[in-house]
Formats: structure tokens, sequence, C-alpha cells
């Protein structure tokens, strides 16, 4: 059976739960607020030959300058050491090592940009480098009703998931050819990746951390990963 993997960390924004979260996240140059729509409506529409059955992809831009540096704050509890990835927000923060990996997974021309983690006093907490990466595969998969099978045995899905995984789902051409790709995400929501089994292995055998999976139908703090089938 096709399938792939949703990753999108539960984050504790308090610490006090698993030891580690993101409290807040800024952008040096001050900018505020979400991408600006311009940027969204300048994606490139990817050509699929043959087509895929109710879906296009597309190839976000690289960020603009003012939006390209974020730094996350994180309550972190003394002993608890970062982990390889924490998959949450607009861009999901990775390590060197993760990074490496991901690369040698797949050359789409995802964006990593080097950050700094912070503390509640802004000051840097990474002792390696961490990367935003911004994964630019994004797929419009159209929305054509239905209900998702077997839901309370993976994961709650959020509001965009209930529109689009039932079509996946109910089209075992379309779920095949998705599983094969190695990163990619909704559009219009951005913050959940979808990872494929390869993916997934590799970085397991790379030792990457931040990859717990969901003990229950929501998720528990510090908990990301999930099997969609």
């Amino acid at each position: 059976m096709s399938h792939f993997y949703r990753l999108y960390t539960i984050n504790d924004y308090t610490g006090k739960k698993c030891g580690i979260g993101v409290a807040d996240t800024y952008r040096p140059s001050g900018k505020t607020g979400s991408l600006p729509p311009e940027y969204w409506r300048s994606m490139e529409e990817i050509p699929l030959d043959p087509p895929w059955p109710h879906c296009r992809m597309l190839r976000a831009p690289l960020m603009p300058e003012e939006y390209k540096q974020e730094h996350y704050i994180f309550n972190l509890r003394p002993g608890i050491e970062l982990p390889d990835i924490w998959a949450w927000g607009t861009r999901a923060l990775v390590s060197e090592r993760a990074k490496t990996v991901l690369e040698s997974c797949d050359d789409f021309g995802h964006e990593y940009i080097e950050t700094e983690i912070q503390d509640n006093n802004r000051q840097r907490v990474n002792k390696t480098p961490y990367y935003l990466l911004s994964v630019r595969r994004i797929l419009q998969i159209d929305e054509l009703g239905g209900t998702i099978e077997n839901r309370h045995k993976m994961f709650c899905p959020d509001y965009m998931e209930e529109k689009i995984l039932p079509v996946v789902q109910q089209n075992s051409d379309l779920k095949e050819k998705l599983s094969q790709l190695p990163l990619w995400r909704q559009d219009r929501n951005v913050s959940v990746i979808y990872i494929s089994e390869t993916v997934l292995e590799k970085l397991r055998e790379a030792g990457i951390t931040g990859l717990n999976p969901y003990t229950s139908y929501d998720g528990k703090p510090g908990e990301s990963l999930a099997r969609f089938e």
C-alpha cells in the first residue's frame, strides 16, 4: 500500500511538558506578519507529463530578503538537547546533519538559510549550524469533498488536510505518486511537511533526532511524525 508521512512537531510553548519548545519568533529585519501575497502569486508551475489526477505542482520562490532571516526563541530545560529537526511554523529548523541527508534525497532546490536558535534573552544556544528549511515543492490538490478513512488510527488532520486528503485516499494513482515525492507541502497549509518512506529511512539511518512518532490522535508535545495511508 502506498503511503507517506506527515512531519509536524507538536510545539510546547512553555517547555514545561517535554522540556523544549518554541516560545516566539522574530525577524532581525523588523518585518512582521505573513509573507506578502505576491510571493505566493509568483510560484512557478512545474509541468507534469502525463498530468497527475486532481493535482498541480508548483515551485515557491526564494524567500524575500526582509523575510529571509528569522530567529526562533526556545524554552529549553537544562540538559535537553536541540533535536536535528523541529518542524513547526512556516519553515522547519534542521541541523547541519539533517540538511545533508535531506539534500542527498531531494534536488528540487529547497531553500536552507543558516540561522540562530536563541533563548529568551536572545542569546544563541545552538553550538553547531542550524538552518531554516523552506520546502519549495508545493502541491495544489483539488478539493472534491469526502472524508478521511481511518483518520483516528493516524492523526488529527487540520482544516486544509480535511479538504485534500480524502481526494488522495480515493485516488490510488495520485497517492502512489505522492508517496514517491521526497518532500512537499500543500498550498495554503505550508506549516505541514510531507516526506516519503525513503527519506524517513535515510534520516533514521543517519540517527537524525526530532522524528518522534505521534502516540495519540492529536500528538503530544515534542512528537512530530505520523503515517498517512
